[in-house]
């Protein structure tokens, strides 16, 4: 592999001048900076992010900062789609990623610490989670450019991206009750999710006033997002003396827990119980019955807090607005009009 000095020895200058090349420095003669780039592609010569980055003060590294457990992160399709999008444009831009996660309990939640203290990083891109995941305050006090997916834990509304929680929640319970189900069961996310949970269930009551309705406390069950929680959630509300006809829950991957209890419990979905997820992952579609979900977009949700990071790296904007992606209602066929 060719180095910069190769490249130095056949364009007959020092690694100096190469170096001035590389970072487009004025001053180097037309004809000097034109024997340098045919020596380095005569040599293949490909920079290092570390030689890059000493001619500009930079590492081309970003940071993703993913606020779960790795044992919960690595298993939701949701989470994997917006890393998808945050790497596909780091690559655009010439930029290498850094992955860290942040256990849920306090003596791990800064496991994600090195990273910043040791200066790997031109900036980074948060990935909501849990109440105490991550420091703000530490954020701000290392001047590291930051944009947030999902909610902040200040609550500020500035390099924010997320979906639309609260529409995405009202469009899926008021379908349910324009089908003719009085008495959705809601299969709650953590109560300590940052933001989201709590924006989905705003939505959800929000749908139930405009039909002179409350959300019952004994057709609300609590999981944590995972496929078994959504199966133990369901197993509650069917058990209740007058069991709903709808379940509503906060992503697929708790709906389709939820399905399979059903099946489990000798029901036809959507003959016997109705269910919309919310995320519209792969498998949604895919399930049986398919899905009937809230669409989110979460590659975009990715790239376009990856964008705004760039920008506040390259000191081309200041800080901006929260920016809500729009949310879908995808009806299939998991659900059907009450009968």
């Amino acid at each position: 592999m060719a180095t910069i000095y190769d490249v130095a020895r056949l364009a007959k200058v020092s690694t100096t001048t190469v170096s001035k090349v590389l970072s487009n420095t004025p001053y180097v003669s037309a004809s000097t900076r034109q024997r340098v780039l045919d020596a380095m592609r005569e040599l293949h010569y490909s920079p290092s992010l570390a030689a890059r980055g000493l001619t500009n003060n930079r590492t081309y590294v970003i940071g993703i900062i993913v606020a779960h457990d790795p044992d919960y992160s690595f298993k939701d399709p949701f989470v994997l789609e917006i890393i998808h999008g945050i790497t596909s444009a780091a690559n655009d831009n010439d930029y290498d990623v850094l992955l860290s996660t942040s256990k849920k309990n306090n003596s791990q939640r800064r496991s994600y610490d090195r990273v910043l203290r040791t200066g790997y990083v031109d900036g980074v891109v948060t990935i909501e989670g849990f109440e105490g995941s991550i420091d703000d305050q530490e954020l701000a006090e290392r001047r590291l450019p930051r944009v947030s997916i999902g909610y902040r834990e200040d609550r500020q509304e500035i390099n924010v991206v997320r979906s639309d929680d609260w529409q995405g929640a009202y469009q899926a319970v008021k379908y349910l009750l324009e089908l003719g189900h009085r008495r959705p069961g809601l299969i709650c996310g953590p109560r300590n999710f940052v933001g989201a949970v709590d924006a989905r269930l705003e939505g959800m009551r929000a749908a139930l006033v405009e039909y002179g309705l409350e959300l019952e406390a004994h057709l609300i069950s609590d999981g944590d997002f995972s496929v078994e929680s959504g199966y133990q959630a369901a197993a509650s509300l069917l058990e209740v003396a007058e069991r709903p006809t709808a379940i509503f829950a906060m992503n697929d991957r708790m709906a389709l827990g939820a399905m399979r209890r059903a099946r489990e419990a000798g029901l036809h979905v959507p003959t016997d119980l109705s269910i919309v997820g919310f995320d519209d992952i792969t498998l949604a579609q895919e399930s049986d019955p398919p899905l009937t979900t809230i669409r989110q977009f979460p590659t975009e949700m990715g790239r376009i807090a990856t964008q705004h990071l760039f920008s506040l790296i390259n000191n081309e904007s200041e800080p901006f607005p929260a920016v809500i992606t729009p949310v879908e209602l995808v009806v299939r066929s998991s659900t059907k009009p009450l009968h």
